[in-house]
């Protein structure tokens, strides 16, 4: 028993002595590596060669997607590793595997975010440390809240898609001198506790870096984003619809009941607010054209002719009766009757006709003998009929072209 405890003891003390590494060990290992470094000097022994640094980007939070200010906010970091021959020693003769030094004494790569929207500033702090390993390898780990430009194509919205870049790239330095390329053996975009985003989903994510030897140094990271629609649909697009539909009452509407303009004016109004709404959800933008906001200037030319086809059917409704009616209303009627009764249209013999007004029948009336109340009651049927065909159309169209978007 004492035996084994022995040997116990014994190995850990071996264990102790060799990988055990003290404070002064490790003070006189920063200090001779520091001694004439300058983070001034890209860290390679022949300042000819190349210094590779790999970047890889965590995604922890999608903010916001402005679709106003077309531009992407991400809270996220990012993954620097590069090798720095000034940094270099061996962790069996001294014990260190690993050091820390702070981002203002060691050369870093001046990485900007090429493509942002605020002011152009380097990534990290003075209180950021930096693991380095004894082959040389740096790590750096700079966090921050980028806010990155991108185009918004608002054609299919609210059932779009976007792409959007985040381009990294170093501003002092040739491609040459400093180039930035992507880890092979682990995704370029990756994620860190993120945070679902309410309004956006990701579809995908990709990743490219420059190709040529002569262009800039960068690295692109791409985000395909998809909106989740429910929201627009249940607070924007369904109540456009329905409003669509209330919009046709204004021909069921009596004309001696004196609120078929009112009616009207208030549909009118309320498909410009709609439109108001739509407008500010959208950036200004004349290239490409939401389908959503053609669609209600659609429906708002439809108010707008509904409120003049009602004007001009109460003036007809309200003309003296010893006034003759013309040929083209005297059709309208004709139209209209035939519509409501083929049987009776194309029925010569027949002695009755049904009167759509009284809901009963009554001796068949001759088309030459009408008055400018047939003429309104007329106008109202067929255009009733003309406006829900024309409706069905369009908002059948527009469905097709959103799927498409959606596809």
């Amino acid at each position: 028993m004492k035996m084994f405890l022995f040997v116990i003891v014994l190995t850990f003390s071996t264990f102790g002595t060799v990988c055990g590494v003290s404070t002064t060990d490790y003070k006189n290992l920063q200090k001779t590596l520091m001694t004439n470094y300058s983070n001034k000097v890209r860290p390679v022994q022949d300042q000819d060669d190349t210094v590779y640094v790999m970047t890889s980007f965590i995604l922890a939070d999608l903010n916001d997607v402005d679709a106003v200010q077309q531009r992407l906010v991400t809270t996220a970091y990012l993954r620097i590793v590069w090798i720095d021959e000034f940094l270099q020693w061996d962790k069996y003769t001294t014990g260190v595997e690993r050091l820390y030094f702070k981002q203002k004494d060691i050369w870093i790569p001046d990485i900007v975010l090429k493509n942002g929207v605020n002011k152009f500033e380097e990534l990290g702090g003075e209180f950021y440390y930096l693991a380095v390993s004894p082959n040389g390898e740096v790590e750096w780990l700079p966090y921050l809240v980028f806010e990155s430009k991108c185009d918004i194509d608002i054609t299919y919205f609210p059932f779009d898609t976007q792409v959007c870049d985040i381009t990294f790239i170093s501003w002092s330095f040739t491609k040459l001198e400093v180039n930035m390329t992507l880890f092979e053996d682990s995704p370029s975009v990756d994620f860190y506790d993120f945070v679902e985003n309410s309004v956006w989903g990701i579809k995908s994510t990709g990743a490219r870096r420059s190709q040529s030897d002569f262009a800039d140094s960068t690295v692109t990271f791409t985000l395909h984003l998809h909106r989740k629609p429910l929201y627009y649909v249940m607070n924007l697009i369904l109540p456009v619809v329905l409003l669509g539909v209330i919009s046709l009452l204004v021909f069921v509407i009596p004309a001696d009941a004196g609120e078929k303009m009112s009616f009207a004016v208030t549909v009118f109004l309320s498909f410009a607010v709609f439109l108001s709404i739509i407008s500010m959800q959208l950036p200004v933008n004349s290239e490409k054209t939401s389908l959503l906001g053609v669609y209600l200037v659609f429906q708002m030319s439809i108010a707008v002719a509904t409120i003049i086809v009602s004007a001009f059917q109460l003036r007809l409704h309200h003309r003296c009766e010893e006034r003759k009616v013309g040929t083209f209303y005297r059709g309208i009627v004709r139209i209209e009757r035939c519509l409501r009764c083929v049987k009776s249209c194309s029925d010569k013999n027949s002695k009755k006709k049904y009167d759509w007004r009284n809901d009963s029948y009554e001796p068949k009336v001759d088309y030459d003998d009408v008055g400018w109340k047939d003429v309104s009651s007329a106008i109202d049927f067929v255009c009733f009929w003309t406006m829900l065909f024309f409706g069905i159309i369009v908002t059948t169209v527009l469905v097709v072209y959103m799927n498409n978007g959606i596809s």
